[in-house]
């Protein structure tokens, strides 16, 4: 009986800063804005105090290295933004919501072979990633789009 080959799925490692790393889903990832213009949101938390109009949707730009690491001073200027698309139950129409990058996301290719455990620092990737697989010596967590978009940080706070 003949093998079969390892399956692998397509995915879209994302610059969160200068050094911190996750991924999404290859689908997940529907459209990237070089040097978004970001409208500023009076009385919102420091990982989200900015929104974006997209085809006529106002989302959300959440900053994550903000989340991940807070208390530290936020003082970036986002040359992108990435439109992610996510469902929060099967069959339901797509709803959206922004990261902002420092970085032009990397195409990558991931097989169940490389699952790692989740990374221990900053502890909050706990509450954003649903897994981490390993890339070369880094662990890369995986993004819980639903979860970040649908008020899952402020629970965690």
């Amino acid at each position: 009986m003949p093998e079969n080959p390892p399956k692998d799925s397509g995915t879209w490692i994302l610059a969160l800063d200068s050094v911190l790393r996750a991924a999404v889903g290859e689908r997940e990832l529907v459209h990237l804005i070089e040097a978004p213009t970001l409208l500023d949101v009076p009385i919102s938390p420091p990982y989200c105090r900015q929104v974006l109009v997209w085809n006529e949707n106002l989302l959300p730009a959440m900053d994550l290295a903000a989340w991940l690491r807070p208390g530290e001073p936020v003082q970036r200027r986002w040359p992108l933004a990435g439109v992610f698309g996510y469902q929060t139950k099967p069959g339901a129409e797509p709803a959206y919501g922004a990261l902002l990058l420092a970085g032009i996301p990397e195409r990558a290719r991931t097989a169940d072979s490389q699952a790692c455990a989740l990374l221990k620092q900053p502890a909050r990737w706990r509450t954003l990633a649903i897994s981490c697989f390993k890339r070369g010596d880094h662990p890369i967590p995986i993004l819980d789009l639903p979860h970040l978009f649908t008020g899952g940080l402020l629970t965690a706070v």
